[in-house]
């Protein structure tokens, strides 16, 4: 008999590869060699099944972010989250949770809840370097947005080790630049 846990995992993997549309019940318990009835032990319905997948989706991200955090710090923390990419980041499971998050509520708070904490450790990175929190917040938003960007255009993971990789590379001339001490010119406060 498959646990709920089965259940959870087996939609997770389902959702990566599929997206939302590919997370029916009767396809799971097919995968699982399970009857349905076996779904209805576990879940109340569809929605509560679809529920228990965001928040175990919320919690292995702030599981894996957290774990992260409480080691590293500074530049060895960037360094390492480029170690642990693949751990961090599964890219087809976050384009499928940011596409089920532009129409469902509950979905689009629990990213809410993963990017905020994502860019919270970047920030905390960031800010063992420059000294000016707005600095840090900036510095931070760069691989932030990139991976964001790199769910949203399913960028390949190998190029977005490389550009990460190349932004890591970077990292050691981002206080100068930020904290105004290069010739590059000043933060910019958006108000020209």
């Amino acid at each position: 008999m498959a646990t709920r846990d089965d259940w959870i995992q087996r939609g997770l993997q389902t959702l990566a590869q599929e997206g939302l549309p590919g997370v029916r019940i009767d396809r799971i318990a097919a995968a699982l060699g399970v009857s349905k009835g076996s779904f209805h032990h576990h879940f109340a319905g569809a929605s509560a099944y679809r529920e228990a997948l965001v928040h175990r989706y919320e919690e292995q991200a702030l599981t894996a972010l957290h774990r992260n955090s409480e080691t590293w710090a500074g530049l060895e923390l960037l360094e390492h989250l480029l170690d642990e990419l693949d751990d961090l980041y599964d890219a087809r499971l976050e384009t499928a949770v940011r596409a089920w998050a532009m129409h469902d509520p509950l979905a689009h708070q629990v990213l809410s809840r993963v990017d905020d904490a994502r860019l919270r450790l970047l920030q905390g990175a960031w800010s063992a370097l420059i000294e000016r929190e707005d600095a840090a917040h900036l510095a931070a938003l760069v691989p932030h947005l990139i991976i964001i960007g790199a769910s949203a255009a399913a960028i390949p993971p190998a190029d977005l080790r490389a550009v990460l990789q190349l932004l890591a590379s970077l990292a050691p001339s981002v206080p100068a630049v930020l904290d105004n001490r290069s010739p590059v010119g000043p933060v910019m406060d958006g108000r020209s």
